[in-house]
């Protein structure tokens, strides 16, 4: 009943691992396909001097956009030709026309009145003037002309008043555009009057066709002063509103390609017109394009994608299986691949140097250092064939890109320390000069090219080197996978922490040292991670450093505590040592693997001789067996599987009397049987065939550490 409960356990888990991976697929798609420039017939970017490396033919009748500096310019020279418009307000002047008239009626109709009286009724009137102009104008000569003086006070208020003529923004010439009542016209600056031309000419013609004395010109200005105010006004919303519609009308376009007319032949050089035609061919709106035809390309584009997908995928399932069960790590590079994607996009129509500077090979290198050299080949190829489908397919850039991933995955080969890092730079620098080099000349491309191109290609060793220095904590926190530099950095054995481990439990000491032994070879036997089994050994039994007497392998000379304490109670304190290792581990901010194989190498395996000391302490009652079993979790990969084995060889090999290779080999046999029994090992994806190879990478390193020798049929 057990068996068949975990087996649907196992099959609903492996559903719902496919089902999440193909939503992750789905939605890869998606946004790969939104990413994905226009569709339509892709043409690699050509620029002006450039050969065509074939005959390029409309497929759709499509128009020529112009240049864009053109464009500039003309939009520019649109907007300076718009006039500011200038509203002419008819109440105002209707209303300053009213009050002239006024005036002068108001001041004859009390011609007959007192002069204080006449000037009081002018004051209540709304006209408040001085005396000497009342006194002036009241003479009988002067009131003949009043007439002639309304008329030019008239004058100025029909062709209109500006409070300041320089105060006209967006004037480039001298002429506005002024709008009345019944319409609009263009008005040079003479055409009409600031404030102050308004006044000056009023005095003028009263001076010269009216009188010419001077309290005359003072009676006349005493009179603009009191009727004029500008009845012109700048609409800076209106003016606004055409420039920018000016701007709108410019035509973005010049002429027709019509569908089958040969743009350019294969070997013509690249002209600026032809430029233009092959930019406008591969940014034009897809409503001009055949239904037919997107619909082709868009199932093309899905299908190398999906391939793409499908491959990586399978590789994962099949060799990296790890991966499959948590494929949460794999989020971090579906990110990096939608990113790489987006910036192809943008850089599509860029000439094709410029694109030798994605830093592809950091992806190369870093995937590298976490899941093994083969991931990071497999995922440099899936990057750089996206990268080149997303920029026209261009060969040359998938070549570099999938050349310059391998050489980053060969640097770091060996590599142990962040400091060595400075070797992957030179390997990378120059892999990438030589491959710029080649591809440049390959291409017939002038030197300046050339030079830019191996310039390019320095740099990109430089971001790639430089990013993986600053990223590479960041992928290991998110995948939670420590890559063997870290590790490499943790196995240092002046570390303060195994310095400690060293002075206060030295037997736990040189049992973890020798587990790391045993660790290592097994590792390497099957294929796991041998860094990471050798250095998570060292630390495994930290918490032993807490109550370091209680345990067997400390207690040379001194009395073994346990003989005063209940089965119960010893098997709390030997249970501690997991919880208070992890409580350590945490605190020294150890690497994620090293801190789960410290709360999985006991798993939740029974603690025999105190569960059997119970058992005879209390031959009448029934023990609970779960009080004398660690509390887990069991080994969640073949390292941590290979830690608890390990560690239960080694101490059991040290209890042996008289041991030699054969009751090594039993023993080791024994242990593994046990622990495969108990289901200790479940979890951790070892297989019957790699506990056979574990068995055997163990027995060499036991016999030479007993010094024996192993006995040959």
């Amino acid at each position: 009943m057990k068996r068949k409960s975990n087996f649907r356990l196992i099959l609903r888990r492996l559903i719902n691992r496919r089902i999440a991976i193909f939503i992750r697929v789905v939605i890869i798609l998606i946004l790969l396909n939104i990413l994905f420039p226009k569709p339509g017939k892709v043409f690699t970017p050509l620029r002006k001097g450039d050969i065509a490396p074939e005959d390029i033919v409309a497929p759709f009748t499509f128009e020529v956009k112009k240049d864009p500096e053109v464009i500039k310019k003309e939009r520019r020279r649109a907007i300076e030709d718009v006039l500011p418009v200038l509203d002419y307000d008819e109440e105002k002047t209707q209303e300053e026309f009213g009050k002239i008239d006024g005036f002068f009626m108001v001041l004859y109709e009390s011609e007959e009145k007192a002069f204080d009286k006449k000037l009081k009724i002018l004051v209540d009137s709304g006209y408040p003037i001085l005396k000497n102009t009342v006194v002036y104008l009241s003479r009988s000569d002067i009131r003949k002309k009043s007439e002639k003086i309304k008329e030019i006070l008239f004058i100025p208020l029909e062709h209109g008043i500006i409070y300041k003529k320089n105060d006209i923004p967006f004037m480039k010439e001298k002429r506005v555009m002024v709008r009345r009542a019944n319409g609009e016209n263009i008005y040079a600056l003479k055409d009409f009057y600031s404030l102050g031309e308004a006044k000056e000419f009023v005095k003028k013609n009263a001076y010269s066709n009216i009188k010419s004395d001077e309290a005359f010109v003072k009676a006349i200005d005493d009179l603009a002063n009191l009727f004029y105010s500008p009845n012109l006004r700048v609409n800076v919303e209106e003016t606004e509103k055409r420039r920018r519609e000016a701007s709108g009308s410019v035509a973005e376009t010049k002429g027709l390609v019509l569908k089958g007319e040969m743009i350019v032949r294969a070997h013509d050089q690249i002209t600026r017109e032809i430029e233009l035609k092959l930019n406008s061919l591969n940014i034009i709106d897809g409503d001009e394009k055949n239904i037919v035809d997107d619909l082709l390309f868009r199932v093309g584009l899905n299908i190398l994608l999906v391939l793409l997908l499908f491959f990586f995928y399978y590789y994962i399932y099949k060799f990296k299986n790890i991966l499959w069960r948590e494929s949460e790590k794999l989020l971090i590079f579906e990110v990096v691949l939608i990113i790489f994607a987006y910036v192809s996009s943008l850089l599509f129509n860029l000439e094709s140097v410029y694109l030798f500077l994605i830093p592809v090979s950091f992806i190369a290198i870093t995937s590298t250092m976490l899941f093994g050299g083969s991931f990071g080949m497999i995922f440099s190829f899936i990057l750089a064939s996206t990268i080149a489908i997303f920029v026209g397919m261009r060969f040359p850039i998938f070549i570099f890109l999938m050349l310059s991933g391998i050489s980053g995955i060969y640097s770091v080969r060996g590599l142990k320390r962040r400091a060595q890092l400075y070797k992957t730079f030179l390997i990378l620098s120059a892999s990438n000069v030589f491959l710029m080099f080649g591809i440049e000349s390959f291409s017939q491309a002038s030197m300046s090219t050339i030079l830019m191109g191996t310039t390019f290609g320095f740099i990109n060793a430089v971001a790639s080197v430089s990013l993986v220095t600053v990223l590479l904590p960041l992928f290991e926190r998110v995948t939670e996978t420590t890559s063997n530099i870290t590790l490499f950095e943790w196995s240092d054995l002046n570390r303060r922490l195994l310095k400690k481990l060293s002075v206060s439990a030295p037997g736990t000491y040189n049992h973890s040292i020798i587990v790391g032994s045993l660790a290592e070879a097994a590792a390497e036997a099957i294929g796991a991670n041998l860094t990471l089994a050798r250095v998570a050994s060292y630390y495994h039994d930290i918490g032993k450093m807490e109550k370091p007497g209680y345990f067997i392998e400390n207690q040379m000379g001194i009395k073994n505590p346990h003989t005063k304490l209940t089965p119960q109670l010893s098997c709390i304190i030997l249970v501690s040592h997991v919880k208070e290792g992890f409580d350590i581990a945490r605190k020294a901010y150890l690497p994620n693997d090293m801190v789960k194989i410290i709360r999985e190498h006991h798993g939740t395996s029974l603690i025999v001789p105190f569960y059997e000391k119970a058992k005879k302490r209390n031959s009448d009652e029934k023990i609970d067996e779960s009080q004398f079993r660690y509390p887990g979790p069991l080994p969640t990969s073949k390292e941590s599987g290979i830690v608890m084995i390990a560690d239960s060889v080694e101490a059991a090999s040290r209890s042996l009397e008289e041991p030699n290779a054969k009751k090594l080999r039993s023993l080791i046999n024994e242990i593994i049987k046990e622990r495969f029994q108990d289901g200790q090992l479940n979890d951790s994806q070892l297989t019957l065939v790699d506990l056979k190879k574990i068995g055997e990478s163990f027995l060499p390193i036991l016999v030479g550490m007993h010094h024996l020798r192993i006995e040959y049929p």
